[in-house]
Formats: C-alpha cells, sequence, structure tokens
C-alpha cells in the first residue's frame, strides 16, 4: 500500500503542460505506481484552439462532498465550464489525438528527440539534455547556475526568432515542444540551428 495514501495525502497532477500525449503517454501521471487523486488539465484538451480546462478527481475525493449540507458544497468552477463551443473543439481534438496517425506522430517525435539528445549530451556548453515524449530540455552551461531569470535568454530567444524558430527559453534552457504535425525535416531544421548555436557559446 503506498504510505501517502495511510495519511491520507492527495495526489495532485497538474496536467496542464504534461497532458495530451505530450510525455509520450496520454498523460504524465500514467508513469506514476498510483494514480492521482485529483487532476486537473487545459490546453492541449482543445489543441490549444480555444479556452478550456477541467479538474477531475477520485470517487474517495468526490465523496467528501456528496451531502445535503451547504458547507460541504465543492465551490469551484472554470470560467469556461460547459462553454458549448470550446466543449466541441475539446471533442474534435480528442478523436483527432487517439487516431492512429496523430499516435505515429508522437512517437516519431519521440524518437527523433531521443537521437537529438544523445547527439548533443557530450557538448561542452550542455550542462544536461532531458528528454521525455515530446519535451525536450536543453540546459545551457553557465557559471551562475540555472534560473527563469538567467541573462541568456535575452540571446536565445532573438537568435532562434531570426532563424523563424520559436523556442521556449526559460532562463539558460531551451525548451523544444513542437506542434505533433510537425515534419522530420522541420525537426532536423531546428536541431541543426540549436547546434550552430551552442557551437558559438
Amino acid at each position: 500500500m503506498n504510505i501517502a495514501r495511510q495519511h491520507n495525502i492527495l495526489c495532485i497532477a497538474d496536467e496542464v503542460f504534461t497532458g495530451f500525449g505530450r510525455t509520450g503517454k496520454l498523460f504524465a501521471s500514467e508513469y506514476l505506481n498510483h494514480p492521482p487523486d485529483i487532476m486537473a488539465v487545459s490546453k492541449g484538451i482543445t489543441g490549444g484552439f480555444l479556452p478550456l480546462g477541467v479538474t477531475s478527481c477520485s470517487a474517495q475525493v468526490l465523496s467528501a462532498f456528496q451531502s445535503d449540507e451547504a458547507s460541504k458544497t465543492f465551490f469551484h468552477g472554470h470560467s469556461y465550464t460547459a462553454n458549448p463551443i470550446s466543449c466541441a473543439a475539446a471533442n474534435a481534438s480528442f478523436s483527432i489525438l487517439t487516431h492512429n496517425n496523430c499516435r505515429q506522430q508522437i512517437a516519431m517525435i519521440t524518437q527523433q528527440h531521443q537521437q537529438f539528445a544523445e547527439s548533443i549530451k557530450s557538448h561542452h556548453a550542455i550542462h544536461e539534455v532531458r528528454a521525455l515524449g515530446t519535451i525536450i530540455a536543453i540546459e545551457l552551461k553557465t557559471e551562475s547556475g540555472t534560473s527563469y531569470t538567467h541573462p541568456l535568454r535575452k540571446k536565445i530567444y532573438p537568435h532562434f526568432l531570426s532563424k523563424g524558430i520559436l523556442l521556449r527559453p526559460l532562463g539558460n534552457v531551451i525548451y523544444i515542444l513542437p506542434p505533433y504535425v510537425i515534419t522530420k525535416d522541420d525537426l532536423q531544421y531546428i536541431y541543426q540551428q540549436i547546434k550552430d548555436f551552442i557551437s558559438e557559446l
């Protein structure tokens, strides 16, 4: 039995960023030994086209609010709860996501990321490369360590933008989170631009 559950500690999975295939599985929490008690999802639920968020919970958590007492009401709601257009977009997005073509694309991106990570992990300018599913993070070596506000971001962002690539640098960490429709050629172009960039550091 999970020790945390013996002490009634809730496991809350924030799947806003990692959900809907980003880590190679439908949800990142699928890598856990036990399912989360509460899960929050957004972004990927509509493919990013319209705002929609969902919070789900286990039957055990839900049971705490199943009462006629007003004091036990779970006063919670999202701004776009049950918005019909957003829900229609979510249904369409999920249909595409679960299609075999999309699963093949996720597998392709995962494989390409892993190969790229292996090819650059020993580069002198790189501290660490982390890849899982369609997410890859490249932490660059700096004297001041890692920080979301590291000034290297001001060099990374405009450099890649000038190459037609919109990346998400968090300080000295370069993230690649491609759309599932990306091609191998486009990925190779991005990888090459990153190699060129780190070679100049």
